[in-house]
């Protein structure tokens, strides 16, 4: 057991980021599959057995342990990226109306705001368009070459790269709702002069559906920008990368 030592490590670590990657967690990808994927790449990478006694059991359980913490945590970033997108929707639902709207998200099992759900679907096909999913698996095979299996992780310095890129997660999803959100407060100004100068003109009958239609025309404007936003980020050389390779340089001390 101990020549499949390394092999079982990258296992763990492989198979642990394809099960908590928000693109691959869904109900209808067959645990079969994630299990398989993450076997392939374990194979992939083959790192040399380590020098661990089969009849103590304490090693083994740190080394699936501190395996799984890795694939855990880099599955994080990518799940606080796409938590961004969440957020932008959230935002983007409640000055519409669709505040106290939900619909059934069938991949998760949990009622998902509307605009949450719409960007996130685009978003994962943007990652798959951009071939996103294969810049992670490529960041996710040289986690070996920063982090080798029972070497020490810098939690320090993993904690600033957390801190930073949950400043920039939110500032991210600010930068996407912020053209319909401004717009529908533009809107509502307009509706309250117009009340104003208007006293029997019902704003809460026709405020909804002014502001729904406004809010939908401006979606459409802005696709093409939420689309390139995205795509710059899931790009090889855009911010996932960026700070999933410096996450694994100040973990790896090098």
């Amino acid at each position: 057991m101990q020549e499949f030592s390394g092999l079982l490590a990258a296992f763990v670590r492989f198979s642990t980021f394809i099960f908590l990657l928000p693109v691959f967690n869904m109900r209808q990808v067959p645990v079969m599959v994630k299990a398989g994927l993450g076997a392939l790449l374990a194979l992939l990478v083959f790192p040399e057995p380590l020098n661990i006694p089969v009849t103590s059991l304490w090693p083994w359980a740190l080394l699936i342990l501190q395996e799984f913490a890795v694939g855990l945590i880099l599955s994080f970033v990518v799940t606080l990226t796409f938590a961004c997108i969440y957020f932008a929707g959230q935002l983007i639902d409640v000055p519409m109306g669709f505040g106290m709207v939900s619909i059934f998200d069938p991949s998760s099992g949990m009622q998902v705001p509307v605009f949450s759900q719409f960007y996130h679907l685009l978003a994962s096909l943007i990652l798959f368009a951009t071939d996103g999913h294969l810049w992670l698996f490529r960041a996710l095979l040289r986690s070996y070459d920063y982090i080798p299996a029972m070497s020490w992780l810098d939690m320090q310095s993993g904690f600033n790269v957390f801190m930073e890129l949950g400043a920039n997660i939110f500032a991210l999803g600010l930068q996407i709702a912020l053209p319909i959100t401004g717009t529908l407060l533009l809107t509502d100004v307009a509706l309250g002069i117009v009340t104003k100068a208007v006293p029997q003109i019902n704003v809460f009958v026709i405020g909804f559906p002014i502001k729904i239609t406004v809010g939908m025309i401006i979606v459409l404007l802005v696709l093409p920008f939420y689309v390139n936003l995205v795509a710059a980020l899931f790009r090889s050389d855009g911010y996932l990368m960026e700070v999933l390779y410096g996450l694994l340089t100040h973990w790896g001390g090098t």
